[in-house]
């Protein structure tokens, strides 16, 4: 992908801020707003899912998580991958599903609970077994209290991203273009 020198610095001020006016990264881009209107609507069909709102999970009452390794069950793969995620996906415990390569583990999930009581019921409960544990089955399980999250921020990793969005694309067509020289000769 390559973005404009104003397409980068726009999508970097939108990463520190979502709430930015047209009007004011017009400001300090030194372009107009129409042009800002522009960008973030080329930035929203292309790299921009949504806006999001960031909620303090211990103010919420939300104390305790837990990090799973999971593998589907034999139920699980009958009912079908798709569908098991499905049901992982309704479950408002569950905050993130990640699918790992096929192995002895097929899944990652980050849970969240008010408090270990509540974890415990919730792994123990005859209601949650029939839904989930019955069709995938937990084969680790490391619990920690919110103030062990020390970083949940992919913001870095954009900015860094974003800087080298053309380097990357210049490099790799530039490694294809050598590649191709060689197969001529």
């Amino acid at each position: 992908m390559k973005l404009t020198k104003n397409e980068k610095k726009t999508l970097k001020l939108l990463l520190e801020n979502a709430r930015f006016t047209d009007t004011e990264i017009a400001y300090k881009l030194k372009i107009s707003s129409q042009a800002v209107g522009k960008i973030r609507r080329k930035l929203g069909s292309t790299v921009i899912d949504s806006y999001t709102l960031n909620l303090n999970y211990c103010k919420l009452g939300i104390h305790t998580f837990a990090v799973a390794v999971a593998k589907m069950t034999k139920k699980g793969m009958s009912k079908g991958e798709l569908e098991v995620e499905q049901c992982l996906l309704k479950n408002p415990h569950i905050i993130n599903v990640y699918r790992i390569p096929k192995g002895s583990s097929t899944h990652i999930i980050l849970y969240g609970f008010q408090d270990l009581n509540e974890l415990d019921s919730f792994f123990h409960s005859p209601k949650i077994k029939q839904e989930l544990h019955n069709f995938i089955e937990t084969q680790e399980m490391y619990t920690f209290s919110h103030n062990s999250l020390i970083k949940s921020d992919p913001t870095q990793l954009f900015h860094k991203t974003i800087d080298n969005l053309d380097t990357k694309v210049s490099e790799i067509m530039f490694a294809e273009i050598e590649n191709f020289k060689r197969r001529l000769k």
